[in-house]
């Protein structure tokens, strides 16, 4: 628990590993306080549920930390249990004490949500697409020292990107990340906060922080993520209009 608090907030990863943890003790105590109202605190059934929570809970941390998808059921299977204690102590029954535990619980969940949701840990990727006329990635390049490296843009938010390239590019490296779009040209300082290979042979998938040294900088991504917006927005069309076409011939 020590070490815990004594990690930088400043991380995102660390912000929302405290946050889960925060959640996990809510969680518990709305447990614990949910038997004692009901008298059940000693029975085999509630015994067995806080067996399940302990396990939950440890794949709930591996999950985040691994960056799993099973991350996301989890979060839905305790987002319902939680909504279902907060139901039944505002309709049913009524318990001032559980329902703050829960709405606490709800917050904590909530927030830990929000940071994976980042394309630091958890990019929105169009996996099922194979063709990339269709895609929403965007070409780009990686400069690293002297080096040019051929890579991809598959999300932008959040002032973060992920991007994904063959080569390996060591964690807080400061990165240039160029890409020219129809006539637009963009240079962007980044730096890599996460990497994972997701399958033996793919490309590396980085989830980098634009940095912003000057107000150029903020200006031009801001223009960058319109345009990112509009282009994967005008692919999804294309592919709507013709598959519409090939399905009137």
């Amino acid at each position: 628990m020590k070490k815990i608090f004594e990690l930088d907030i400043n991380d995102d990863f660390r912000k929302a590993i405290i946050s889960q943890f925060a959640l996990m003790v809510g969680v518990f105590c709305m447990s614990i306080f949910t038997a004692v109202e009901e008298q059940n605190a000693f029975q085999i059934t509630y015994l067995f549920e806080l067996l399940i929570l302990s396990v939950g809970f440890n794949f709930y941390f591996e999950s985040q930390k691994n960056r799993n998808y099973a991350y996301w059921t989890i979060s839905i299977i305790l987002l319902i249990y939680i909504l279902f204690d907060i139901l039944k102590y505002t309709f049913v029954e009524y318990n001032i004490f559980i329902l703050y535990i829960a709405f606490l619980s709800l917050i904590f969940l909530i927030i830990n949500c929000y940071i994976m949701s980042s394309p630091l840990f958890f990019p929105r990727v169009q996996w099922w697409e194979y063709d990339f006329h269709y895609r929403g990635d965007i070409k780009s390049l990686l400069k690293l020292n002297q080096d040019s490296l051929n890579s991809r843009i598959t999300d932008i938010r959040r002032q973060s990107a992920c991007i994904e390239a063959f080569e390996f590019i060591p964690l807080d490296s400061i990165v240039t990340l160029e890409l020219q779009f129809d006539d637009k040209y963009f240079s962007l300082p980044i730096k890599i906060k996460t990497s994972k290979v997701v399958i033996p042979g793919r490309p590396f998938r980085y989830g980098a922080k634009f940095i912003f040294n000057e107000d150029n900088s903020k200006k031009s991504y801001i223009e960058l993520l319109k345009i990112w917006n509009s282009n994967k927005t005008a692919k999804i069309r294309n592919k709507f209009l013709e598959s519409t076409k090939n399905e009137s011939k």
